[in-house]
């Protein structure tokens, strides 16, 4: 198994850069590499197992899927499909 982690320091409240982050879907609001981004089955970007399906500025697809959320703990995490 091969785990990724990435991780970074942003200077705002925490609470102000969960609202973004929690949202599986809108990465492409504030991520400059990402075009157009969708979850399937129009299902909440909150519901653990949902899939992102989205696009980014250079022409490719990815899919991923929301493994955890804890609003508790203020963490997420996603595997790519």
């Amino acid at each position: 198994m091969i785990r990724i982690v990435r991780s970074t320091v942003i200077d705002a409240p925490c609470d102000r850069v969960w609202a973004f982050l929690r949202d599986f879907n809108g990465h492409e609001r504030w991520h400059p590499a990402v075009g157009k981004s969708v979850i399937e089955r129009n299902q909440s970007s909150d519901k653990v197992g949902c899939v992102r399906h989205f696009s980014l500025r250079d022409g490719s697809e990815l899919r991923e899927r929301l493994l955890t959320l804890s609003d508790l703990e203020q963490t997420l995490s996603y595997c790519l499909l």
